[in-house]
């Protein structure tokens, strides 16, 4: 079986090792995870004919976001080469240059189920991309990257799927997906990379298992989901926000598929880069931690804040056809990608090594590239990060050149922050958290209920700011039919919250206080959204915002079938869990 090489740059010394070896297996999205980026792209790409396309075939869109993992079945060879731009530009060329396919742009024409699959499977490769770069290292920035007891083989993704399903009801339904289109002319695509060793029977075994792992998915949720926000409480609260989650990996995915489409369509334009970390702007970078040691990917790698990372709209250059040599490597051209102090205009040295293609070895393709400093930046600096066209795309050409700054901590006017969340009893995923919006856009829950009955959501307000700090509450209240309840430990806040008189105690940066919001619906069909505000007694123009909301109607229960057995938990296992180094 084939495996993508893993690769950990160490001070510019590439190591490599065979799975099992020395450097540890990384992780990925999980599967449910992947269908969620993969329709949150689907209103980002610019072209009305592509969404339409996507929209006509969001079932088949969803198998193609599964097809690289169903190759990990057991048994099954194709897992690791459906993810990379190898695999997806033999697979758009084949389609491109097939007569009986017609107009491409057609909604529901011949291969149209086959252009789905197809964005489904590149979705999947640029969210792994993302994921394992940016997001996974949190873990163990975190300290969450320990085992939850029970549920140690699906890895991280598999964790996360929990969340996904558990707090965001992704759905996994249903289960039975609709076959890979054209199966035989899939063979095809994999032989005409060197793969002759995917069979139809391989593709055919693939599809089933998946329909195992979304039947499972559900259960899994209803037994572990507790744990893993107990245990994963940031990763749990940030898989949507944080840089390489859902909501980054649908920018990245939605760049890739728009020019994806105009190779299918053969008007390609320039490659450009797509997102970024930091972004434009951000502050409050660190200064500290980017020199020495080594940058991964995966749970288990670390130091996800101190890296510079881009995402291309298409691929950068790899090997077409298995039977040829290859001789592209991971570290790029200095002049590609470079680091700048603003004010002084001094470059920053790269760490040996960088600028690189990352996360994995570049043979079959990527999208990823990344820069890291080889000392510690200055405090309350602004840098500006430089793609520059000398970064050539596997066509050869000169990616569009692109410029962003962002400014790290320890400035001394760094304002105060009170960061509201917000979640679902005791231990649903918090939303909210690291989100600043005064009007709580992006940061709601919401749940159903039965009439009559108490639903409970937790507030809680943390310090996001330099010094010590209070922090104003104020909620709305009660509405005809539905009443709200404000509760602080045991007693009973309402009139403080809704004349915005409560204030927490004293709390350091980092530090944080909490109180319930009781929630009762009176009548059938009753349903109301309420707001909290925390602004900061410092600075009261500095304000967050959560909202929470219920309705009365069915709960969406998660299935009671019983527990699942560790025999199942390994056969989702093999299909769930990326081997990517």
């Amino acid at each position: 079986m084939r495996r993508r090489i893993p690769v950990a740059l160490v001070g510019g010394l590439v190591l490599f090792a065979a799975l099992g070896g020395l450097v540890g297996r990384a992780g990925a999205a999980g599967v449910t995870t992947h269908t969620w980026m993969a329709m949150q792209a689907v209103p980002r790409v610019t072209d009305p004919d592509l969404q339409a396309l996507l929209q006509a075939n969001t079932l088949q869109l969803q198998s193609g976001a599964h097809f690289p993992d169903s190759g990990y079945a057991p048994g099954l060879t194709y897992g690791e080469e459906a993810h990379w731009p190898r695999f997806s530009y033999a697979y758009a060329r084949q389609i491109r240059r097939d007569p009986s396919c017609g107009d491409l742009r057609a909604a529901r024409g011949p291969c149209a189920a086959r252009i789905a699959l197809l964005f489904g499977a590149v979705a999947h490769g640029i969210g792994d991309e993302v994921w394992d770069w940016l997001f996974e290292p949190n873990a163990a920035d975190r300290g969450e990257d320990d085992e939850v007891a029970g549920l140690d083989a699906v890895g991280i993704e598999g964790k996360m799927d929990t969340i996904a399903i558990g707090d965001h009801r992704r759905s996994t339904s249903p289960t039975d997906l609709p076959a890979w289109p054209a199966t035989s002319r899939l063979v095809g695509v994999f032989a005409s990379i060197g793969r002759t060793d995917v069979t139809r029977t391989q593709l055919s075994a693939g599809n089933a298992a998946i329909g195992v792992v979304r039947a499972v998915e559900p259960r899994m949720t209803a037994q572990y989901h507790d744990q893993v926000t107990a245990r994963m409480p940031w990763m749990a609260a940030h898989m949507v926000t944080a840089p390489g989650g859902v909501r980054f990996a649908a920018k990245a995915i939605a760049a890739n598929w728009d020019d994806l489409w105009d190779f299918l369509l053969r008007r390609q334009g320039p490659a450009r880069v797509a997102v970024t970390f930091p972004s434009d702007g951000e502050t409050g970078i660190p200064f500290r931690g980017w020199s020495g040691g080594s940058f991964g990917a995966g749970p288990h790698a670390g130091r996800a804040r101190t890296r510079i990372t881009a995402v291309l709209s298409t691929t950068l250059s790899y090997r077409a056809d298995l039977d040829e040599p290859s001789s592209i490597v991971n570290e790029l051209d200095p002049a590609t990608m470079t680091l700048t102090d603003v004010v002084t205009g001094e470059p920053v040295a790269p760490l040996t090594g960088f600028p690189a293609r990352v996360p994995y070895g570049a043979d079959p393709g990527g999208h990823v590239i990344d820069f890291q400093p080889a000392t510690d930046l200055s405090p309350c600096t602004d840098y500006r990060v430089d793609v520059t066209d000398a970064l050539l795309d596997a066509r050869g050409e000169p990616v569009t050149p692109a410029s962003w700054t962002f400014r790290t901590r320890g400035c001394p006017d760094e304002p105060a922050q009170p960061d509201a969340q917000v979640r679902v009893g005791a231990l649903g995923a918090w939303t909210g958290w690291d989100v600043v919006d005064a009007g709580g856009d992006g940061q709601q829950v919401d749940t159903a209920t039965s009439a009559g009955s108490s639903t409970t959501f937790t507030l809680r307000v943390q310090n996001g700011g330099p010094e010590t700090d209070s922090f104003l509450v104020q909620g709305q209240g009660s509405l005809p039919g539905l009443r709200v309840r404000y509760i602080d430990g045991g007693g009973d806040v309402t009139a403080a919250v809704v004349a915005g008189t409560y204030r927490t105690d004293p709390l350091a940066p980092g530090g944080r206080a909490s109180i319930e919001a009781r929630v009762t619906l009176a009548d059938q069909g009753a349903s109301g959204r309420r707001t909290v505000t925390a602004a900061s007694v410092a600075d009261p123009t500095r304000i967050d915002a959560v909202r929470f909301a219920a309705r009365v109607g069915a709960t969406e229960a998660l299935p009671a079938e019983g527990p699942v057995s560790e025999a199942e938990l390994q056969q989702v296992a093999g299909t769930l869990v990326c081997a990517l180094g």
